[in-house]
C-alpha cells in the first residue's frame, strides 16, 4: 500500500509555523542587525567631513551647519579635532559590536529553537507515518532530510540574517553616494549591468542543479545505509566489489555534478569581484577627473567617503552571491522537508477515536469479509472471515505469501483494509485510538529489534512504569534472567547495533521479557522459533507457554510442536482461508495441512 502524494501548500506558510513562536525575538534579531549595519555606514560617511575640514581651506555643511575649515588652524587645534574625531568614531564602532553580540547571540537562539522544533517534528512524523510509507521510500533518503536538509535549513536561516545586514547597507550606500555627489554615484553604477548579468545567471543555472544534487545525496546516503545494514551479506557473497562499483558510480554522479555547480559558482564569483575592483578603480581615476575639473562638487574627502561606502555597495552584491548558494540549497532542502511533513499517513485515527482500555479487553477478535491488498490490483487477503475467542489460541500457517503475516498486520493497523471490519470485542478497532490499540497487544517477531543501549533499556522502553523487581521476574519467565546474571555487566551489558552482541535465543527471550513486563490481552508470535536451536527452542517455548497463559494468542509458525497445541489452526491459500480446525481435525480431512505436515513444511 503506497502512502497518498504529498499534499501541495505554500511553502512560506507551512514555514511560518515553526516561525511564528519566535517572532519577537526574530523581530529584535532584525532590528539589531539594522542598527549595526546602519552605525557601521557613519565612520565611512564621516571620514568625508574630516578631510575635508582638514585639508580643504573652506567651510563644510552637514544637516544645514556650516562648520569653519581646520586647514588655517594651529597643529595643536588640528590634534584636538583629530582626537575628537577618533573618540567619537571608536564609540560609534564600540557601540555598534555590542550590538553585533547581542544579535549574534539572539540569533543564534532563535534558530536553535526553530531547528530543535523542525527536528523534532521530522522524528515525530516519522513515527506517525504508516508502514506503507517506508515499503516504497529508501531510509537514506529519509535520513537525508531528517539530518542533511536540517543543516541546510539552519543555514538559510543564519544566513538571513546576514543578508538584512547586507540588504540595508546595500540600500543606504547609494543613497549616502548620492548626498556626497550624485557623479560619484553615477560612476559607482558603471559596472552594474556586468554584475547583474552575473547573478541572473547564477540564480537561473543554479537551482535546478542543487536539488539534482540533494537526490544524489539521498541515493548516496541510502547506498552506504543499505551496506551497512546488509554488511554480512555482502563479505557472504563476496560482493565487496560490486557494492564499491555501485557506490563509485552515485558518487561519480554526485562528482560531476558539484564541478558543475562549482564552475558556475567560481566564474560569476570572479566575474562580480572583478567588477566591484573595476568600479572602485574608476571612482578613483574618474573622481579625481572630476575635482581637478570642478565637475558636481568632487573634492578629495567626497572621493574618499566614496570609495568607502562603494564596498558597502558591491561587497553585499558580491555576499548575495554567496547567500544565493545558501538560499538556493537552504529552499530546496526546506521543499523537501515540508514535502515530507506534508505526507499525509495511509492509517490514521478517526476524529473522536476512542481510547481503548487494556485493561477491559477479553480479547475476542472477529475478521468480517476482510480484503485488502498493498498494491490496487494485486489482492492479498481475500474475503477473510473468522472468530477467536476470549483465551483461545490460533495458529496461522500457508505457504510463503500468503499473507499470514499480513494478517495479523492488518490487526494491529499497520495496514487499514480494503474492504470488512476487524473488531476487538465487538467493535471496530478503526474505532480506537492506533496507540491505544497497540497497547493491548504483545509481539514477538521472528526477526528481534534491540536499541542500542543495555539490555535494561530494551526491556523497560515498553512500560517504564514496572519497577526492577517486575524486570527480574519477567525474565525468569521467559528464560533469560540467569543468562543475563552471566553476563559481566548483567542488566547493565550493552547489545549493540540492533543487539548484535547477544546470540538469536538470547534476543528471542529478551523478546518475550518485554511482552511479560507489557503484560497485554493479546499476544502475536510471528515465527517466534524459527530460526534457533532444539535446546534454544525449548528455553523459548516454555517462556512462551507462560506468556500465553489466558492470552487471546495468534502464532504463525512452522514448527509443529508449536502448532498442534493450538486451539485452532487457520491454513491460508489463494488469498483465502482454505481450511480451519485443530491439529487432528485437519489432518482427517488430508487436506492442505495434511500436505504441509507429510511434506515436512511443518
Amino acid at each position: 500500500m503506497t502512502s497518498r502524494p504529498p499534499v501541495k501548500r505554500h511553502y512560506f506558510r507551512d514555514f511560518w509555523s515553526f516561525a511564528k513562536p519566535y517572532e519577537r525575538p526574530l523581530r529584535l534579531v532584525y532590528i539589531l542587525y539594522f542598527l549595526n549595519s546602519v552605525l557601521n555606514l557613519v565612520p565611512a560617511m564621516s571620514v568625508r567631513y574630516y578631510i575635508d575640514l582638514m585639508f580643504l581651506g573652506r567651510p563644510v555643511k552637514l544637516f544645514g551647519w556650516s562648520i569653519p575649515s581646520m586647514a588655517d588652524h594651529p597643529m595643536k587645534d588640528k590634534l584636538v579635532f583629530s582626537a575628537c574625531f577618533l573618540l567619537g568614531a571608536t564609540v560609534i564602532i564600540v557601540v555598534a559590536n555590542v550590538i553585533g553580540v547581542a544579535m549574534w547571540r539572539h540569533g543564534t537562539k532563535s534558530v536553535e529553537s526553530m531547528v530543535f522544533d523542525i527536528k523534532t517534528t521530522i522524528h515525530h512524523h516519522i513515527n506517525k507515518l504508516s508502514l506503507g510509507y517506508f515499503n516504497s521510500e529508501r531510509v537514506g533518503t529519509i535520513m537525508t532530510k531528517a539530518v542533511g536538509d536540517v543543516g541546510n535549513v539552519s543555514n538559510l536561516l543564519r544566513s538571513s540574517f546576514n543578508l538584512t545586514y547586507a540588504g540595508v547597507q546595500f540600500i543606504l550606500a547609494p543613497v549616502l553616494m548620492i548626498t556626497l555627489s550624485p557623479m560619484l554615484f553615477l560612476i559607482v553604477l558603471i559596472p552594474m549591468p556586468l554584475i547583474g548579468y552575473a547573478f541572473y545567471a547564477i540564480r537561473r543555472k543554479l537551482k535546478p542543479m542543487y536539488r539534482t544534487q540533494r537526490d544524489n545525496e539521498s541515493i548516496i546516503a541510502s547506498q552506504i545505509q543499505e551496506v551497512l545494514s546488509g554488511i554480512r551479506e555482502i563479505k557472504a557473497f563476496n560482493m565487496e566489489s560490486r557494492s564499491a562499483t555501485q557506490y563509485r558510480e552515485v558518487n561519480r554522479r554526485y562528482y560531476r555534478m558539484q564541478k558543475q555547480i562549482m564552475r558556475v559558482f567560481s566564474v560569476n564569483h570572479q566575474l562580480q569581484y572583478g567588477s566591484r575592483d573595476f568600479g572602485i578603480v574608476l571612482l578613483a581615476v574618474l573622481g579625481g577627473v572630476c575635482m581637478f575639473h570642478g565637475i558636481g562638487g568632487v573634492t578629495v574627502g567626497k572621493i574618499t567617503s566614496a570609495m568607502v561606502l562603494s564596498s558597502y555597495f558591491y561587497n553585499p552584491l558580491s555576499q548575495f552571491l554567496g547567500f544565493y548558494d545558501v538560499v538556493q540549497r537552504g529552499m530546496v532542502s526546506l521543499e523537501r522537508i515540508l514535502d515530507f511533513l506534508n505526507e499525509v499517513p495511509d492509517v490514521r485515527d478517526q476524529r473522536g477515536a476512542a481510547e481503548c482500555d487494556v485493561k477491559r479487553v477479553a480479547g475476542a477478535i472477529a475478521f468480517d469479509h476482510v480484503t485488502f491488498s498493498y498494491e490496487p490490483g494485486n489482492t492479498v487477503l481475500d474475503d477473510v472471515s473468522f472468530d477467536v475467542k476470549p483465551g483461545e489460541r490460533i495458529a496461522v500457517v500457508g505457504p510463503s505469501g500468503s499473507g499470514k503475516s499480513t494478517l495479523l498486520s492488518l490487526l494491529l493497523r499497520f495496514y487499514d483494509v480494503d474492504s470488512g471490519t476487524i473488531r476487538l470485542d465487538g467493535r471496530d478497532i478503526r474505532e480506537y485510538t492506533q496507540m491505544s490499540l497497540r497497547m493491548a497487544a504483545g509481539i514477538v517477531f521472528q526477526d528481534t529489534f534491540l536499541f542500542y543501549g543495555t539490555i535494561r533499556d530494551n526491556l523497560m522502553f515498553v512500560n517504564p512504569r514496572k519497577t526492577e523487581q517486575d524486570m527480574f521476574e519477567a525474565c525468569k519467565a521467559a528464560n533469560i534472567h540467569d543468562t543475563i546474571l552471566s553476563l559481566p555487566e548483567r542488566y547493565e551489558t550493552r547489545v549493540g547495533e540492533r543487539g548484535v552482541k547477544l546470540s538469536g535465543g538470547q534476543k528471542q527471550r529478551l523478546a518475550i521479557a518485554r511482552v511479560f513486563l507489557k503484560d497485554p490481552p493479546i499476544v502475536i508470535l510471528d515465527e517466534a522459533t524459527s530460526a534457533v536451536d532444539t535446546k534454544t527452542e525449548r528455553l523459548i517455548q516454555e517462556g512462551i507457554e507462560r506468556m500465553l497463559h489466558s492470552r487471546t494468542a495468534f502464532i504463525i509458525a512452522h514448527r509443529l510442536s508449536t502448532i498442534k497445541t493450538c486451539d485452532r489452526i487457520i491454513v491460508l491459500g489463494n488469498r483465502r482461508i482454505a481450511e480451519m480446525g485443530s491439529h487432528g481435525e485437519l489432518l482427517a480431512r488430508r487436506g492442505i495441512y495434511h500436505e504441509l505436515v507429510e511434506s515436512n513444511k511443518l
